[in-house]
């Protein structure tokens, strides 16, 4: 049985290393491989390199159909837990408490003050994911096209921040 390289769309590289023009290098080490019977069962199939995040090696994402989109739902106002390591929190829930109402007002006005933070400055974390993933990517297409030393380190800083995202991610997700 012989195997078939089935492609990709992204970047040409899967791997790399070096943090510096002097030490880079990028190669495309990894494929997903197929037999023929496979490939005709699913001949909608495509295999995308995703953008470098977290290894050395870039992501290959196998959609074996077209993707679906899902209607979003509303779902009730929540304390996010993530919320906790926002710089900007502490200063509104000081400048929100109100000692001359009712604990029962003064929570129901901090709940609708945290709903317009959480829009407004906090932001969607999962849009904020996104947007870094798509910021990474434009980034990597540059420095796959010329590695140059302040690309790579825009690429350091947009990972950083990624890292940072992730962990805001995980404590919501913890707090489900």
């Amino acid at each position: 049985m012989s195997l078939i390289d089935m492609g990709f769309s992204g970047s040409q590289f899967t791997w790399k290393r070096g943090k510096t023009e002097s030490t880079f290098v990028a190669k495309r080490l990894d494929r997903v491989l197929c037999c023929a019977t496979s490939r005709l069962k699913w001949q909608e199939a495509r295999v995308s390199h995703l953008p470098f995040l977290a290894s050395d090696h870039a992501p290959l994402y196998l959609q074996l159909t077209p993707g679906v989109q899902g209607n979003a739902c509303r779902r009730p106002f929540r304390f996010e837990a993530a919320w906790l390591q926002h710089r900007e929190f502490q200063d509104l829930l000081k400048a929100s408490w109100d000692r001359e109402i009712d604990t029962r007002e003064a929570i129901m006005r901090l709940g609708l003050k945290l709903r317009k933070w959480n829009k407004e400055v906090f932001g969607n974390v999962q849009k904020k994911k996104e947007t870094l993933v798509m910021e990474i990517k434009g980034v990597q297409e540059l420095i796959e096209q010329n590695p140059t030393d302040e690309l790579l380190e825009k690429e350091g800083e947009l990972l950083k921040e990624f890292e940072r995202v992730l962990e805001q991610e995980e404590l919501i997700w913890f707090q489900k």
